[in-house]
């Protein structure tokens, strides 16, 4: 029961940790409709045009380039509008402008792209929109530090758990310790049984937790599977790398120590059987 306590216990924040690796491969997925509008001067000439065209062909941030001229964009707004803006406005306020998509969310790659774009002549603007990376970000962050929050506070839960049951058993156990002590046991010696089985709680606590998320993985990725077939997205849920599953068994068995051995050491020290 207390190998099982443990192995959920753990996956509660091990399971926000394997959200949080996979929130990378979302923002993969949205990098792709980050776009930036340049908008040309009023009277920019037809080669100027076709140069910042070419510009932002070699540039290996942009993916996808989009020109709309000022007339369609005049239509289009005539269009929207339902209503002849023409008849009020006697000239085409509109510029002709670059609409690109961009494959990178790094703000420094992002911001030399907007200050090399700055320095060519005939762009008289250049807007992006930041806040929903900033806001993704944000979110990441605070993700992050749930996580670490609420891992936090079960490793204390877990903690006393542990202690709890070990100090039970040195209950249990306290003839068999005190005839221990009579023959000369150190007080190392007393304790090392129950030392040994916190360790094993975190073992077993570990390995219910990798089980736990290991099968989540699965089972996610069979469901994610009938949705590619119905909408034809791409998405694979990524298991947590073979070095966090390390780190979650190590974590639970120092947790084991730590509680057995405090543990222990107080129970054993009410028995008053140290010296």
């Amino acid at each position: 029961m207390m190998i099982i306590v443990i192995g959920i216990t753990l996956c509660l924040p091990s399971a926000g940790l394997l959200l949080i690796e996979n929130a990378s491969q979302i923002s993969q997925n949205i990098e792709h409709e980050a776009e930036i509008s340049i908008f040309l001067n009023k009277n920019i000439s037809k080669d100027q045009i076709d140069f910042i065209e070419l510009n932002l062909k070699k540039n290996n941030l942009v993916k996808k380039i989009h020109f709309e001229p000022k007339l369609i964009a005049w239509e289009k707004l005539q269009t929207k509008l339902d209503v002849a803006v023409s008849s009020s406005v006697s000239a085409n306020p509109l510029p002709d402008a670059f609409f690109i998509s961009l494959n990178t969310l790094d703000e420094i790659k992002i911001k030399k792209l907007i200050d090399k774009l700055d320095g060519i002549d005939g762009i008289d603007s250049i807007t992006i929109d930041g806040n929903w990376i900033k806001k993704l970000r944000i979110a990441l962050s605070l993700g992050k530090l749930s996580v670490i929050f609420l891992a936090a506070l079960l490793i204390v839960v877990l903690l006393v758990v542990i202690g709890n049951t070990i100090r039970l058993q040195t209950l249990t156990y306290k003839d068999e310790i005190e005839v221990s002590k009579l023959i000369g046991a150190t007080n190392a010696f007393i304790q090392r049984p129950f030392m040994y089985t916190g360790i094993l709680y975190g073992l077993g606590g570990g390995i219910i937790t990798i089980s736990i998320l290991k099968l989540s993985v699965i089972v996610l990725n069979a469901a994610l599977f009938k949705l590619v077939s119905i909408f034809g997205t791409d998405i694979i849920f990524k298991d947590l790398p073979h070095k966090y599953y390390l780190y979650i068994v190590i974590l639970a068995m120092f947790i084991g120590l730590i509680s057995s051995y405090i543990s222990a050491r107080n129970s054993i020290k009410r028995l008053k059987i140290y010296k």
